[in-house]
């Protein structure tokens, strides 16, 4: 006869036994902030944010080992593309930017669950190799780039049977990031626009997606 107990370590352990994870977020990036910044000679500040995003990332992952019902490492890869819009002011003028990226990641994630909850957190890291597009004013610069990414996460199992949806929070930003190119003058600002390609793409980002667990 089954007892109680035993149903309840089953059901929490049946998400560990499945071997794959797909997941679709909608990302909410924060582009490159340009501070206050004199241009030398101009008497021109120089700002801006790109603040307002969209997108998606479709992630497909796979079990690599699991220790009981409260530990899971998995190995996955993902499709993604977001964008961000705003507007860059020179002196009096502002200008309408987008900055925008697409392409594909493959990442490494551990999940720590809470047994009997549903709920685990998450912390990984993904590996992307992205086009960069960034546009502003008739300028257009476009380049490839390779980051590392830091994700921290969490996510709630819904209780349903066979297959197991959850919802996800997670944030994330580039371990590494280079710094804004100085300007000295107006021909720089072109400058700063080209450099953005070498590192100042989006800071950071917050994603908020649905997923299960098969």
């Amino acid at each position: 006869m089954n007892h109680p107990l035993y149903i309840l370590l089953a059901c929490a352990a049946m998400p560990m036994a499945a071997q794959w994870d797909a997941r679709l977020e909608i990302p909410y990036p924060k582009g490159q902030s340009l501070p206050q910044t004199m241009i030398s000679g101009s008497a021109q500040l120089v700002s801006g944010d790109l603040d307002t995003g969209r997108g998606g990332i479709v992630t497909l992952s796979r079990r690599l080992w699991a220790f009981g019902p409260v530990v899971r490492l998995e190995g996955g890869f993902e499709i993604a593309q977001w964008q961000a819009d705003g507007l860059v002011t020179q002196g009096s003028v502002q200008q309408s930017s987008t900055l925008k990226q697409s392409g594909v990641g493959v990442g490494l994630h551990a999940q720590f669950w809470i047994p009997f909850t549903g709920i685990a957190g998450e912390f990984g890291v993904i590996e992307r190799l992205q086009n960069y597009q960034f546009s502003s004013s008739g300028f257009s610069g476009d380049k490839n780039l390779a980051r590392t990414w830091l994700r921290v996460g969490a996510r709630w199992r819904l209780p349903f049977p066979v297959v197991h949806p959850y919802i996800a929070a997670s944030y994330q930003q580039p371990i590494t990031k280079d710094n804004p190119v100085k300007l000295g003058s107006v021909s720089d600002f072109t400058t700063y626009m080209s450099a953005q390609g070498t590192g100042l793409e989006f800071d950071r980002m917050w994603t908020f997606g649905v997923g299960f667990i098969f």
